[in-house]
């Protein structure tokens, strides 16, 4: 059975401009290396475990 698609609809006015906003502060939001090389030495672990399982 097919999956029904939804159509995304198109942002005016203050919902358009309130994205802008979320977007932009994502973009400059980032995390730091340091924080990133953690995060994947955490993820490697837990599926190395998985893996052992």
């Amino acid at each position: 059975m097919a999956t029904t698609i939804k159509i995304t609809p198109v942002l005016k006015g203050k919902e358009s401009e309130r994205f802008n906003a979320a977007i932009s502060t994502s973009k400059t939001n980032k995390i730091s290396e340091e924080k990133k090389a953690k995060i994947f030495s955490l993820v490697s672990k837990v599926m190395a475990k998985t893996a052992l399982t």
